[in-house]
């Protein structure tokens, strides 16, 4: 039996992200983090399900300048998730974002 300290520990991993997320989200704009959360609502009336691309998109066609931290999406996401305006499926597709690099993205559905 080792002494060596194991390189998984869930409830310090799940501090993180959730550490990360609040952050993020603080450091973004109120400005696009309204706009955003619009675009999620928005999207979420109009198809029963969708990702983050789909909504990079939505603002990009209305000229809604993306935040400095891409990531503040992420945190987005969540609270409409926590509004029960969407939630998470078990699914995920490749991103069409050329800097995403074909990354897996999850599907939300519209509630």
């Amino acid at each position: 039996m080792s002494n060596q300290p194991s390189l998984f520990d869930v409830p310090a991993a799940i501090e993180a992200r959730d550490q990360a997320i609040e952050q993020v989200d603080t450091n973004a704009s109120p400005e696009w983090k309204q706009h955003a959360i619009e675009a999620v609502k928005h999207l979420a009336r109009m198809r029963p399900e969708f990702t983050t691309d789909d909504v990079h998109q939505y603002l990009a066609d209305r000229g809604v300048e993306m935040t400095h931290e891409p990531r503040a999406l992420g945190a987005v996401m969540v609270a409409a998730a926590r509004a029960r305006i969407i939630a998470p499926t078990d699914r995920y597709t490749p991103s069409a974002r050329p800097e995403c690099h074909r990354r897996p993205v999850k599907v939300w559905r519209s509630l």
